[in-house]
Order: structure tokens, then sequence, then C-alpha cells
């Protein structure tokens, strides 16, 4: 049984701007993010999206917007309810999607009321961001760890309301001009993947790090990292699918680490930054 660990995040910009110890994950979350994903009763995986939706975890929205696909309706809308509990309105794009598929009429009536409320709800963003290079600089020579922290940190940058995450190729300068919003451009890289082994079970630990740049000058702003261990017990992971699980997820758990101080990080870059005024 895999298990997540985040252990520490480092925040720092041009100088250290200050530090923040990051509790360790719960077992709780960890468990309810499994039983959704594989749970084999719909009851467990019910359960699992309800409790996911109160969690405030970080990787809660993605994992609630998939389990609007599950087989069972009573999953679907459960997962409705744990989106309308978080109150993101980054949810809306996968609610409006579910509902043109959605087959029961009273999931579909729960997905229409969730749109409207997340919606009206939807607040505006202080931080415009671009994602810019993201690179595997590990040991693990696997090129599939570049694109998962591409799209996890997306996923999880966007449920901060006040960053918006432009689409990619966006001129992300010209639209912070527009709006009369700071714009930064966001680089990550995992820097670490280690075998690790103990009284636990084996594992893997991963670092990760994000440099911002302030747009469209390119300088450097601040940077955020964060690290994290996926331990699982010395039977079970044995094989190279499994292997490559711990790893996926050490790296997962070190950016969550690492982008709980990305709204901090953005708010003392903006700071040191002068937003263009119209022209």
């Amino acid at each position: 049984m895999v298990r997540r660990l985040l252990v520490a995040m480092l925040l720092t910009a041009t100088t250290v701007l200050g530090s923040t110890s990051v509790s360790t994950a719960q077992d709780k979350d960890a468990s309810s993010f499994r039983d959704l994903a594989v749970g084999k009763d719909y009851r467990l995986r019910v359960a699992a999206a309800l409790a996911l939706g109160k969690s405030r975890s970080p990787g809660a929205r993605p994992a609630l917007e998939r389990a609007l696909k599950d087989p069972h309706p009573a999953v679907r809308a459960a997962a409705v309810a744990g989106l309308g509990v978080l109150g993101s309105s980054a949810a809306v794009p996968a609610l409006k999607a579910a509902l043109g598929s959605e087959s029961s009429a009273s999931v579909k009536r729960q997905i229409e009321g969730a749109i409207a409320r997340l919606s009206a709800a939807s607040p505006k963003a202080r931080f415009l961001v671009s994602l810019g290079k993201f690179e595997n600089r590990s040991a693990v020579k696997d090129a599939r760890l570049g694109s998962l922290l591409r799209q996890h940190t997306r996923d999880l940058v966007t449920q901060f309301a006040d960053i918006e995450v432009v689409a990619d190729g966006a001129d992300v300068a010209a639209e912070g001009k527009n709006r009369k919003l700071p714009a930064f451009k966001l680089d990550g890289s995992v820097t670490q993947l280690n075998r690790r082994h103990g009284a636990d079970g084996v594992g893997f630990a991963a670092k990760v790090e994000f440099v911002i740049r302030e747009m469209p000058s390119q300088s450097l702003k601040g940077s955020i990292s964060g690290s994290a261990q996926a331990v699982a017990d010395a039977a079970r992971a044995r094989g190279g699918r499994e292997i490559a699980q711990l790893q996926s997820d050490a790296v997962a758990g070190a950016i969550e680490s690492a982008l709980k101080g990305a709204p901090l990080a953005l708010e003392a870059a903006a700071g040191n930054s002068v937003v263009p005024a119209g022209r």
C-alpha cells in the first residue's frame, strides 16, 4: 500500500523571504485519493469523494473531476457535491463537459446547480501565470516525469482563486498589461529523485523547484521548492510498474509541497513588480 508523506517546503526570492514548514499529509486524505481512484465498492468511492470535498487538499479538485466519469451515478453525484464544497470556479469547465455526457437526470440537475453556484462565486484573479519550461533534471531518466510535473502544476495552481494560468502559447505579458495585473512565468524542474530504504518500507524521495520570472522582463522574482517521499511495503514494490508509481507519487507530493507557497511567493514577487500602465 502506497502512502505519501510531504516533508518540507522552502520559500525563497532574490534573497530568502522566509521559510514555512508543511505538516505531514494525513493518512485519511491519502486513503481517500486511493479509494476514489480504485475502490471496488461504489459506496467506498462515494465516501472518498465526499471526504475529499471537505479536505481542501491541493489535489482534491482534479481527483473529483476525474470521478465525474465514474460508472456509478452515486459516485458521480458525490463528486459533484465534493466540487461544490471545494467552491473553486476552476471546476466549472469539467462540470460543463460532464453535463453533456451525463445519463442520469438527477445527477444532471446537481451538475447544473453546481455550475450556477460556482460561476456566480467566480473571483477575480490577482496574478497571471504562464507555464514555461518543465524538465526532469534528476538521475532517473524518465521523460514522463517532466510531463507529470507540468500537468500536476497546472492542476494545482488553477485551484488558487487569485491565480489565473493562461493558455499555452498566450502572451501573458500582453494580457497582464491589458488587464493591469502582474504577469509571471513559472518554470519547474524535478531536481532529485532518490531511492530510499527504511524500516517502514522502500520508496523514493523527490525534490522539485519552481522559478518565478516577471514578464516581459524575464527578471528573476523568486523560487519555491518542495520535497516529499512515497513509501510502500517492500513486498509490494518489486515490479517496474510499482516502482514507477512510487516515483510518480513522490514527485506529485513534492509538487504539492512546493505549490503551497505559490500565493505567498507571487504576492512577494508582485510587491517588487511594477504593473505597466495602460498606454
